[in-house]
């Protein structure tokens, strides 16, 4: 978590080309770095992906930069899950107001079309996966600490954030690694997978995820995809699969975990770990780009920072970056909490709908309607 920030550059309208975003990143954040930053946090929105692949994709919401570089010359740090008991606890009830019925008939119908439009997608051998995704809609916030403080109170996860910007803001539940950077080590580290937890049947729910063979297949096609990034910028014969199908439990809901490690090429840095890897696999589908093209085609709007991504880079180039869900963005008099997940040939619709309402358990006890 950094303290104020300053942003250092954001990404004009006409940049395209993972090299090029990859070098005007590293000389920003060589800039700030040599100004005393003790840390850069970088943020890149889903609609992103239209710089490095020139994906179509939405307008960006209301006007939000793809991608954007802060820099931060002091520096607080909360350990992973004890930030929910850094921020202490709610100073009050949180009013956070519904702008629609939750999982209305007319949200529910257009569902379960995406759903059948994405199966036949994969019937025709147009796509493998996709992450069908929709938002939640709120009014902002009156009080960001407190709902922030609950909600890490009540989900405790390593990669929260709380972001706020001048005409945005960010608060971030995430538990979602998408890339991390050790020395010469990148790690990528997706979610595919969940199921959620009602507490009598806990122990059954998590062998069931960890046994199901739609979640692994979903799993597994991300894994693979994740592999081939790592493989663009990673020694050959370094990248490895380290682990397979875990099964991690949270607060509200179980997650299945793959986590893929290799080693930098000499001359290859974060930036170009970055630029191989985003948009992230999970958030996407597979194969990415197609799978970006239909979510243009299926969603409808513009995702935001949801599915992008938000890190943090050291000066000596370690750096740590989450996928952004299970987060709340507010900007223009709107904010909106997005949840879905992945489709593949054995979904069914019924099933899809409740994994993404499952997504949305940490927020529900936290609204007023």
């Amino acid at each position: 978590m950094a303290g104020r920030l300053s942003l250092e550059w954001s990404a004009p309208a006409d940049l395209t080309g993972s090299l090029e975003i990859a070098k005007q990143l590293r000389l920003a954040s060589r800039r700030a770095f040599e100004r005393g930053a003790q840390g850069v946090l970088v943020l890149l929105t889903h609609e992103a992906a239209a710089c490095f692949d020139r994906i179509p994709v939405h307008e960006d919401w209301l006007g939000l930069p793809r991608i954007q570089l802060w820099s931060a010359k002091t520096v607080m740090r909360s350990a992973g899950g004890e930030v929910g008991g850094a921020w202490g606890e709610p100073r009050g009830p949180v009013t956070l107001e519904a702008r629609e019925a939750f999982e209305s008939p007319r949200l529910k119908d257009w569902h379960a079309q995406a759903v059948t439009a994405i199966h036949e997608a994969i019937a025709s051998g147009r796509l493998y996966q996709l992450c069908l995704t929709f938002p939640v809609r709120f009014s902002p916030p009156e009080d960001s600490a407190t709902l922030f403080a609950a909600l890490l109170a009540r989900n405790p996860v390593d990669h929260a954030a709380w972001i706020s910007l001048p005409d945005f803001e960010l608060l971030s539940a995430s538990p979602e690694r998408f890339l991390s950077v050790r020395g010469r080590e990148a790690l990528l580290r997706p979610m595919k997978g969940t199921r959620r937890l009602d507490g009598a049947s806990t122990e059954q729910t998590l062998r069931e995820l960890g046994e199901s063979i739609k979640d692994r297949a979903e799993n597994v096609m991300i894994t693979d995809l994740a592999r081939n990034d790592l493989g663009r910028v990673c020694a050959p014969g370094s990248v490895r699969v380290d682990s397979l199908f875990e099964v991690e439990r949270y607060a509200s809901v179980a997650q299945m975990t793959s986590t893929i490690r290799g080693e930098l090429r000499e001359g290859l840095d974060v930036w170009d770990a970055l630029a191989a890897a985003f948009p992230p696999g999970s958030m996407t589908g597979a194969p990415k780009i197609e799978a970006c093209r239909m979510i243009r085609e299926l969603e409808q709007g513009p995702r935001g920072l949801y599915g992008g991504v938000l890190g943090w880079v050291e000066p000596d180039g370690d750096a740590e970056f989450s996928v952004v869900i299970r987060s709340l963005q507010s900007r223009g008099g709107e904010a909106r909490w997005d949840i879905g997940g992945g489709i593949v040939h054995d979904s069914e619709i019924e099933s899809e709908w409740d994994e993404a309402w499952a997504k949305f358990a940490a927020l529900r006890n936290l609204v007023s309607t």
